[in-house]
């Protein structure tokens, strides 16, 4: 594809009805989750509660501040970043400011040297991980203009975007980044400078010319956003963005990795990110593996050698608790504030528990093999109680309301 088409094809994108794939949902998967991303989000309150929520697309106005906010991706339709990872293929070292579509005053900037940026829709609407993807892209300043959030129908999102912008920056501390990313709320003196409409950037015979030495960073942009394409069990795109935007990204500082002062308890928290641990109890039932809506957590089993292991990718892993509901005998604890250096230091999944199995003395089910246990789990439980039912203790209780 031609540099032409390229531009042509991202300017011709046009936003997309928001769509929700409610099987993805947490809450479909989880009668307990205690998930409420996307209504709390919502400005125009077209997203109601339940399990799963609803939304209502007359009342929806596509600000697409649901799409980055959903850990699972349940939310779908054509966003910005596309489009903006495009623009930013044209910028050379200018600062960059990001305007929402409905700025009433895009060409006034706050440096006459920056190039200001307008997207079609709210702000709020890019994510942390698009933000990591610009500066993986080189960007090594971005102003994002929040300054006329006020006046806007959609002035609840203010806050995400501030959450947005700030998790980013918490973020980019492991590359040694200082303030490469501002949200404005106040523009004192506004001057007039560069603004592009980032569906339809310039593109002169320089600017030509000037992209075609700079296909790598075309390419780059090109296969961090061919990674976030839905697909069932994965992270929300958003996520992905930030995996993606991390892959390319320098290595980050050793102190970090290594849990020096930056990698303090709770660098990570906020970001939905968990570490996991699991104990002896385990009885290798692979009821983790086959709930875990992202597949952070996998289960294999190899019924010829009667072994059994449970990988777990952190960097997968959304913190929404779904494996800790269903283990019956509570072997799974997660920490939900983990060190950047406990996430980021492993790129591949690690085995978190492993062992042989036998098979079960009257049901014949494989389970972990441990000293003393003839029966399964399930099986001894009812030898004890013939007329009970066993649940774990976190499906017990009533449900939240």
């Amino acid at each position: 594809m031609s540099l032409l088409n390229a531009a042509e094809r991202f300017a011709s994108i046009d936003r997309s009805q928001v769509l929700m794939d409610s099987a993805r949902c947490l809450h479909s998967q989880d009668q307990y989750s205690e998930c409420a991303a996307c209504f709390s989000i919502c400005p125009v309150e077209a997203i109601s509660t339940g399990k799963p929520p609803s939304i209502n697309t007359e009342l929806c106005q596509s600000c697409l501040a649901c799409i980055p906010a959903c850990p699972v991706g349940a939310y779908r339709a054509d966003d910005d970043v596309s489009i903006l990872l495009n623009c930013a293929t044209h910028i050379e070292d200018q600062p960059v400011e990001l305007l929402c579509g409905l700025h009433p005053h895009p060409e006034t900037g706050a440096d006459s040297e920056s190039i200001g940026i307008q997207i079609h829709g709210c702000l709020a609407g890019l994510g942390t991980g698009a933000y990591l993807t610009l500066s993986a892209l080189g960007l090594e300043r971005l102003i994002v203009r929040a300054d006329a959030c006020s006046a806007c129908e959609w002035h609840s999102l203010h806050r995400e975007i501030h959450s947005q912008t700030e998790r980013a920056s918490r973020f980019l501390a492991a590359w040694d980044k200082v303030d490469p990313i501002i949200c404005l709320d106040e523009l004192e003196a506004p001057v007039e400078r560069m603004a592009w409409k980032a569906t339809n950037p310039p593109l002169s015979r320089r600017d030509l010319f000037r992209m075609m030495a700079k296909q790598g960073q075309v390419a780059l942009a090109r296969a961090m956003e061919n990674g976030v394409t839905a697909s069932k069990r994965q992270p929300g795109r958003d996520r992905l963005r930030l995996l993606s935007a991390v892959s390319h990204l320098p290595s980050a500082q050793a102190a970090v990795l290594g849990g020096g002062d930056a990698a303090s308890s709770g660098y990570l928290e906020g970001f939905n990110f968990a570490t996991l641990t699991i104990s002896d109890s385990c009885t290798a039932c692979g009821a983790c593996g086959r709930v875990c809506p992202t597949k952070a957590l996998c289960f294999e089993k190899n019924e010829d050698k009667m072994t059994f292991s449970i990988s777990f990718s952190a960097q997968n892993c959304i913190g929404c608790d779904l494996c800790e509901h269903v283990c019956l005998p509570d072997a799974i604890t997660l920490d939900h504030a983990p060190t950047f250096g406990k996430v980021f230091s492993v790129k591949e999944s690690v085995v978190v528990e492993s062992g042989s199995m036998v098979r079960c003395e009257r049901c014949k089910t494989l389970m972990a093999a441990r000293d003393g246990m003839k029966l399964c789990q399930l099986c001894e439980y009812r030898r004890m109680h013939p007329f009970g039912s066993m649940m774990p203790k976190k499906i017990q209780k009533e449900p939240r309301t």
